[in-house]
């Protein structure tokens, strides 16, 4: 007979926390490391890929801005 309440008396539900993936069969262990390396990756690739991408932003905008400022004029002479 299953309980009114989930969790109630003895019931377990799966969680969705990190932690319940732990396991200690060698199979499920490799695929489980496999896995966080991956996304590890991911998330590396995304950082750096964010970071060149408001690198190019912020020049983008500094530009902007002094065109706006001097409204094109070459202050300086030549900037080649």
């Amino acid at each position: 007979m299953l309980s009114p309440l989930p969790g109630f008396l003895g019931e377990q539900r799966p969680s969705t926390r990190p932690e319940s993936d732990f396991t200690l069969d060698v199979p499920r262990a490799e695929q489980l490391r496999l896995k966080m390396k991956k996304e590890k990756q991911f998330r590396s690739r995304c950082r750096w890929f964010f970071y060149f991408l408001s690198i190019v932003f912020f020049l983008l905008s500094v530009m902007v801005v002094s065109l706006i400022l001097t409204r094109g004029k070459r202050m300086f002479g030549s900037m080649i």
